[in-house]
């Protein structure tokens, strides 16, 4: 168990993100929460509507396999695998989860399965497995529609404590807002009146303000957003005991947007190189130009100029911009700091996922920081 001297960064599933945790330092500082990807589509030219690139079972082969790389180094981690308990069985009869867990538990993941209250009975089922064989607990995140009724919150909460058979004090409460930070001044209330208060094996605050989309960000240029979410949580640690009985350890979406949009056909969009770095207290995001859609006949200088949008261009002069910027670290802050460097010298390029991770990296490492550093 942890307490408010830690993180809980929650992060997507993805080869990135992933990357960012296999690449982590300071491990006992942070426990990620780590969503499990839905399957992904694929999008058929004639226009006809998108289905399943694979089955369900090769899903969870294919999730599992790609944990087990990236959290075979890590203390602890929470999973949560609310984007897939709706799907099938798998041909063995396990539920998608159980199976997944399964898998982890297999190749030695130390994993808590999370779990909220309005999840399929496979999915309560899965978590209440987990829980008799791992003995770890599991983790209960609430969203903000479950704190509208605190008078019936309690009842809601034992009665699925009651169904997983596992005790308060094993449970790692996650109360997540996701991408609407609360007023910071009425948290302190708000965290006084959870129910069990401090019977909680740990107690962890959440939410983002990281935007969602990045279309009001200039092109060829820099620019910051603040970080509500950690202003917040510094405004609930400094209060009073009086005010505030219970210090929550902080969570976020690190540079991510807590809502998931992967399922828009990506012929159909163009995404600008963006390179996403945090500051103490902005978010800072260099961002340049997208290219236009390829036509099947350009002219020489369309194509000239379409080839000073090429990422072996643009991705240089962003990072270049993050060093030059007075929130840039250095090159050893982390692993993708010194990707940021590598690539200012044309030694690296990435793509789209790859920096997704490069900036997940030094996030995290910037808030395991800040946290260890606050007095």
């Amino acid at each position: 168990m942890f307490n408010h001297r830690h993180y809980v960064p929650i992060l997507k599933g993805k080869k990135g993100e992933l990357a960012a945790l296999a690449k982590a330092e300071n491990l006992e500082q942070f426990t990620p929460l780590v969503e499990v990807m839905p399957i992904p589509l694929t999008h058929p030219e004639d226009g006809t509507p998108a289905y399943p690139s694979k089955t369900i079972d090769q899903h969870v082969k294919d999730t599992a396999n790609a944990f087990k790389q990236a959290m075979g180094i890590l203390p602890l981690v929470f999973i949560d695998g609310f984007y897939i308990e709706g799907e099938n069985k798998l041909r063995d009869g396990q539920s998608a989860m159980g199976g997944l867990f399964s898998r982890l538990r297999d190749g030695g993941i130390r994993f808590v399965p999370t779990i909220g209250l309005d999840r399929l009975e496979d999915y309560i089922d899965a978590v209440r497995e987990a829980v008799a064989i791992d003995g770890k607990g599991c983790c209960l995140r609430l969203w903000e529609s479950d704190l509208e009724s605190l008078s019936d919150l309690n009842s809601q909460i034992q009665t699925l404590l009651g169904a997983l058979n596992v005790a308060t004090d094993k449970v790692h409460l996650l109360v997540d807002f996701r991408e609407k930070v609360p007023p910071k001044v009425t948290l302190p209330l708000l965290i006084n009146a959870l129910p069990c208060l401090n019977d909680w094996g740990t107690l962890t605050l959440s939410s983002s303000s990281f935007p969602q989309f990045l279309g009001d960000i200039r092109a060829n240029a820099i620019e910051e957003r603040e970080r509500l979410e950690w202003m917040a949580w510094l405004f609930v640690r400094e209060k009073q005991s009086v005010e505030r009985k219970r210090v929550p350890t902080f969570g976020d979406y690190g540079i991510n947007h807590p809502i998931l949009t992967d399922d828009t056909d990506p012929r159909m969009i163009t995404v600008a190189p963006n390179i996403r770095y945090s500051d103490t207290l902005r978010y800072v995001i260099a961002k340049g130009q997208a290219q236009p859609r390829k036509k099947r006949a350009i002219t020489p200088e369309q194509k000239a100029a379409r080839a000073q949008l090429a990422p072996s261009v643009q991705y240089p002069k962003l990072a270049n911009m993050i060093k030059n910027h007075s929130s840039w670290k250095n090159r050893s802050f982390s692993w993708g700091d010194k990707k940021v460097d590598d690539c200012s010298q044309h030694r690296f390029v990435g793509s789209l996922s790859e920096w997704r991770g490069i900036g997940a990296s030094h996030h995290i490492a910037l808030v395991a920081q800040q946290i260890a550093n606050l007095p």
